[in-house]
């Protein structure tokens, strides 16, 4: 404090003393005494506003306080400035935030990178394994496919075979039996190979489906063949029945006649309708109304003992048998080499 300061402390009034005190930074609670008798004798002794202090005069050390307490000033300044960001400081907050937003930026400089590398990693491993089962299922596929393909080839090349044993003219039921279960495993794995064509990517689909096409056809033709010859197996079939002599029984001949022709109507009915076979179906039923007329005069010639007339009818009936079989022969002949030109014109399937 100078002695302008001090001189305008002494001056003021009482009451504003500790205010001015308090505005130039001293201790709120110095307490100023100011009495008549102390102004009085300061004037006695000569201070005016160009006098200087002597020492021995007692003047309160405002002045080094007020220094003392602008040095604690800078000091706890440059202590808050020299504070470590990471603890909080209520009166730094600002540079706090700023050492907060810096730690973040540098974090940034890492935390991106690593989490868009992580991000790759799983979209890699993800797309990896995503084609892997692609892959794997492709290859089940089209082992499937090969599987199904070679299957139906090798049935598809069994049908001349049964084509041979369906227009056989020996007939052997065995073989027609054990032939028409063979032909339904064939259809299977048609069908099959069908359904398994839709997740295909073949070029020549239209080429295939015809082929398909033809095949079905065939396969039904001969199933319905193999009805045929069943059916066909008893019609008209005499046996021993026309060995006649002259100890055969007219009334068992009558009645074996009878069986033998109410059968044969019987099967000629239920004889299924091929397009191939309407002609000898026509020959059938003619055959067989022939017979019935035949089976009669027989009897009649029999039971008036007319022998001669009698073997005459036999050689008539069995004519009529053997006349029926030729053109069935006939028949089944020309639905193999048919056919059988067919299936060479399919060959293998894709």
């Amino acid at each position: 404090m100078n002695i302008r300061d001090y001189l305008f402390i002494r001056k003021a009034k009482s009451s504003n003393k500790i205010k001015i005190l308090d505005v130039l930074g001293f201790e709120t609670d110095t307490t100023i005494i100011q009495t008549p008798e102390i102004i009085k004798a300061m004037d006695s002794e000569g201070f005016t506003a160009d006098v200087e202090i002597n020492d021995e005069i007692s003047i309160p050390t405002y002045e080094s306080e007020f220094i003392k307490d602008l040095n604690n000033d800078f000091e706890e300044t440059d202590v808050y400035s020299n504070t470590d960001t990471q603890t909080f400081t209520p009166l730094n907050v600002t540079s706090q935030l700023r050492k907060i937003w810096t730690d973040l930026e540098q974090r940034r400089r890492w935390v991106m990178p690593t989490l868009l590398s992580i991000v790759v990693i799983i979209f890699i491993s993800f797309s990896s394994v995503f084609l892997l089962n692609m892959r794997s299922n492709n290859i089940e596929d089209e082992e499937l496919t090969n599987t199904i393909k070679e299957s139906t080839n090798i049935y598809i090349n069994q049908l001349p075979d049964l084509l041979a044993i369906a227009t056989d003219p020996f007939y052997s039921r065995y073989d027609i039996s054990n032939a028409s279960a063979n032909l339904q495993i064939i259809q299977s794995n048609l069908l099959t190979y069908q359904d398994n064509l839709n997740n295909r990517d073949i070029d020549q689909i239209d080429e295939v489906n015809l082929k398909l096409a033809n095949l079905f056809q065939i396969i039904e033709k001969l199933d319905q063949i193999f009805t045929y010859r069943i059916m066909y197996s008893e019609i008209l079939i005499y046996n021993d029945v026309l060995n006649i002599d002259e100890n055969t029984d007219i009334d068992k001949l009558a009645e074996d006649l009878s069986i033998i022709g109410s059968k044969s109507v019987l099967n000629g009915e239920s004889l299924p309708e091929i397009d191939e076979f309407d002609s000898h179906t026509q020959i059938v039923n003619s055959a067989l109304s022939t017979a019935q007329d035949l089976h009669g005069r027989l009897v009649a010639s029999l039971r008036n003992n007319e022998i001669d007339v009698a073997q005459g009818l036999i050689s008539a009936i069995k004519l009529n048998k053997e006349s029926e079989v030729n053109f069935f022969n006939k028949t089944i002949d020309e639905f193999n080499q048919t056919y059988l030109v067919v299936l060479n014109e399919i060959g293998e399937l894709p």
